[in-house]
């Protein structure tokens, strides 16, 4: 009888995680289909003033906590990189490539959080680990270097930057989440960030904003609720219900559930090469987390 509900618990947790999953790969087509209309800086401000708006009802609604004085600092110090840091750099990113490229180069972002909280938290990670956030990074490597002919574009120190932003801010959030809910941790720093993007959203209004196509309307509205709101609610749920080290291996289906939503919406066609580097890519990360 317990067997059976732990193992129902555990189906429900990996559900909870594909869910987030599906939402997160579906940032980088939506972010090209808003770039269309809108520029990097709207698209950031924007999601987060419609992901804040969400967060703020469900802290109503739940009677979330207040966060503590010792909470703040990190709850806005993450929240910089999650929400304003990566959305940004990834979107400046995507001006000159396709998304495609982005999902590769963004590939390595969970092997990138694992090799920054050892370095944060003082780890000692095995040889292997090590040798597989090589792996990776030599991965993207050479295909920005194969992409681009033989040279790496402005559009891929761009990406990592976003990487790079996103890996922090998973590492400083992942602390908190220790004491407090996930869906506590990305809420509040929203909340709290909202100043910042309402005003950065109002800085940068454009003229006829509802007369855009409703394409790009609807992309900038879907990576607020989904990308920034119900994803990280669900993965976090996910994550909470099922333990890290299980649920957390659904994230190695982001990078291609990407390439497929990036078909689907946009009609990018991704040859069989960038499906290999894709698989090779989730190969390290795989066998990284493993090591760590």
């Amino acid at each position: 009888m317990f067997k059976a509900v732990k193992q129902n618990q555990l189906v429900y947790a990996y559900g909870l995680g594909l869910v987030g999953v599906v939402c997160f790969a579906a940032t980088l087509p939506l972010t090209t289909i808003a770039l269309n209309d809108f520029s990097p800086t709207l698209i950031t401000m924007l999601r987060a003033v419609i992901a804040a708006s969400a967060a703020l009802v469900w802290i109503l609604m739940s009677h979330s906590s207040r966060p503590a004085q010792h909470e703040i600092k990190p709850l806005l110090v993450s929240g910089c990189g999650l929400i304003f840091g990566f959305p940004l750099a990834m979107a400046i990113g995507l001006q000159t490539v396709p998304s495609y490229h982005g999902a590769v180069v963004l590939g390595v972002l969970p092997l990138m959080t694992a090799v920054l909280s050892v370095l944060v938290h003082g780890y000692r990670a095995r040889l292997g680990f090590w040798l597989c956030a090589l792996a990776g990074a030599s991965l993207v490597i050479v295909f920005t270097l194969r992409e681009q002919e033989g040279s790496v574009s402005w559009a891929d120190l761009w990406l990592v930057l976003a990487a790079l932003m996103a890996s922090s801010g998973y590492v400083i959030a992942g602390d908190l989440a220790k004491r407090r809910p996930g869906p506590w941790v990305i809420c509040w720093s929203l909340v709290l960030l909202s100043p910042i993007a309402l005003v950065g959203t109002l800085m940068v209004w454009p003229d006829f904003f509802w007369a855009r196509p409703d394409s790009s309307l609807l992309s900038v509205l879907a990576l607020g609720l989904f990308s920034m709101f119900f994803g990280f609610f669900a993965w976090n749920s996910g994550l909470a219900l099922g333990g890290i080290a299980e649920v957390g291996q659904v994230q190695l289906l982001q990078l291609f559930l990407t390439l497929l939503w990036g078909s689907i919406l946009i009609g990018e066609v991704v040859t069989w090469d960038v499906w290999v580097f894709a698989l090779l890519v989730a190969l390290t990360v795989y066998i990284g987390r493993k090591l760590a």
